[in-house]
């Protein structure tokens, strides 16, 4: 009999000190890991609302299945589960390792600054007038070669996360820098920057 009770308080124990836990993580203010849709409804067929970047601060709500039920940014939508945590510590990029760099020649510097001067002088008043067509899309429209997708807003081969060809479609996200416009690619299942002069 001693020993039935004993074995009951411990498992008591066990289970308050796990749910105390589980709530500890996912309660109130929680910091979102990885840059991730903002989506409408708990599946990946839900619309999205834009997204959420990586470091991000929101407000845990509940949590429906594998999703996240958040606040942010005065909107309260749903993210995958598992991109939370109570803090958020910066990444650094990982090194170039000399050698899986390619051997064709990087641009050159001023090439690069002409290519980006031009476009941002170009194109900026379009993309600034894209951010305010969150949800729509957009077909891609490039008379030779591809459009990049990129991680960062800047004209560098480095950055590509994927290549998006003529006709093809992305939706628009919301925020632009200069004549990049943030975008969700269905082709490729990942946000990114596009320059918004290829986009029509």
């Amino acid at each position: 009999m001693k020993k039935s009770v004993r074995n009951f308080i411990i498992g008591a124990v066990l289970a308050v000190g796990v749910l105390a836990s589980t709530s500890r993580v996912l309660a109130g203010t929680q910091y979102v890991q990885t840059t991730m849709n903002f989506r409408s409804g708990a599946s990946k067929t839900a619309s999205t609302i834009g997204s959420i970047p990586e470091g991000a601060k929101v407000e845990f709500i509940n949590k429906k299945n594998d999703w996240d039920l958040v606040r942010y940014n005065g909107k309260t939508g749903y993210i995958h589960a598992g991109n939370l945590a109570d803090s958020y510590v910066v990444k650094k990029a990982p090194a170039i390792k000399t050698s899986t760099v390619a051997k064709t020649a990087a641009p050159s510097q001023d090439y690069v600054k002409a290519t980006k001067n031009f476009y941002d002088t170009t194109w900026t008043k379009t993309a600034q007038s894209l951010t305010d067509s969150v949800g729509t899309w957009k077909t891609v429209s490039v008379s030779a070669g591809y459009l990049a997708l990129r991680g960062d807003f800047t004209y560098d081969d480095s950055n590509e996360l994927g290549k998006l060809y003529n006709g093809d479609v992305v939706e628009i996200q919301g925020g632009c820098e200069g004549s990049y416009v943030f975008v969700y690619s269905p082709k490729l299942d990942t946000i990114g920057w596009v320059n918004a002069g290829f986009l029509k």
